[in-house]
């Protein structure tokens, strides 16, 4: 399955830079095997070649998430933890193509530095067209026109609450279930962002679950967001092409989507999700 964040691998999400990363990498071997026969590369050569592209991508990978825990050390530091959970995708593009291409313009010494900087350059080229086509695909999405009943309405209440009235200020819509553990994990998370910033919408639509279940396990844990509703047939998932728990989408306040987030939320990776939607016009 594809959308417009991702491709979808069955219980594997690539993101898309992600993608664009890979595909640049396999125009850099398919050059490099073409400029080692041109140039009658050495075995040693080649072979150094080969390997220093791998190894480039990890270092990348490692220099990225790196780059992402210093520019947010402050959260980082108040929950250790959080550095290992890569699972929040909290990456600096920046920072890993910075750290690939020094390793790999280091391990290559067999190269001239010409030819080294001359892959580097196109690397760094594809990676950037192959960036702002995917971002020129992206679809104007804004709020659903969906309607969703409220955890304090009366069961007897036929009346639902539609997204569209919280239109006005910058919105949070995190899709969870009870039964989820990483729902459950960021649950405090989202809570203290939730207290902190009263001038957000956090909007918890549950996925699936009744009205006595959903209150047992708020009351249970503490929880008190604001605005609790009940997604009881999934329709928010399948409208935005999010399946998998938990799913947060994050909207300014004229109801544009500017990030989408599949998976557990970290303390970091929430506090530059809510810049974006706080800085948007």
């Amino acid at each position: 399955m594809i959308s417009s964040e991702a491709l979808h691998l069955g219980p594997f999400i690539l993101p898309w830079t992600l993608v664009m990363i890979l595909l640049s990498m396999i125009m850099m071997k398919i050059m490099g095997q073409v400029l080692g026969q041109k140039q009658r590369w050495e075995q040693a050569t080649s072979q150094v070649f080969w390997d220093s592209l791998w190894t480039s991508f990890w270092i990348g990978l490692i220099g990225a998430r790196i780059t992402f825990v210093l520019l947010h050390w402050d959260v980082y530091f108040a929950s250790p933890i959080d550095i290992v959970k890569i699972q929040d995708q909290g990456f600096h593009l920046i920072g890993g193509t910075v750290a690939g291409s020094a390793w790999f313009f280091w391990k290559n010494k067999g190269l001239s530095r010409k030819s080294r900087a001359l892959f580097i350059f196109i690397f760094t080229v594809l990676l950037s067209i192959g960036i702002a086509i995917q971002s020129s695909l992206k679809q104007d999405v804004h709020f659903p026109n969906l309607n969703f009943s409220s955890l304090t309405q009366s069961s007897k209440t036929s009346k639902k609450i539609p997204l569209k009235q919280f239109i006005g200020q910058p919105t949070i819509i995190n899709m969870w279930a009870s039964w989820c553990p990483p729902c459950h994990r960021e649950m405090p998370v989202l809570q203290r962002a939730h207290d902190q910033h009263p001038e957000m919408n956090f909007i918890m639509l549950n996925q699936g679950e009744d009205q006595v279940t959903v209150h047992k396990y708020l009351k249970r844990y503490r929880l008190n967001f604001k605005d609790v509703l009940l997604d009881p047939q999934g329709e928010m998932p399948q409208q935005m092409n999010m399946h998998g728990l938990p799913s947060t989408l994050f909207f300014n306040a004229q109801g544009q989507l500017i990030a989408r987030h599949m998976g557990e939320l970290t303390p970091a990776m929430l506090q530059q999700y809510l810049k974006k939607i706080s800085t948007q016009p």
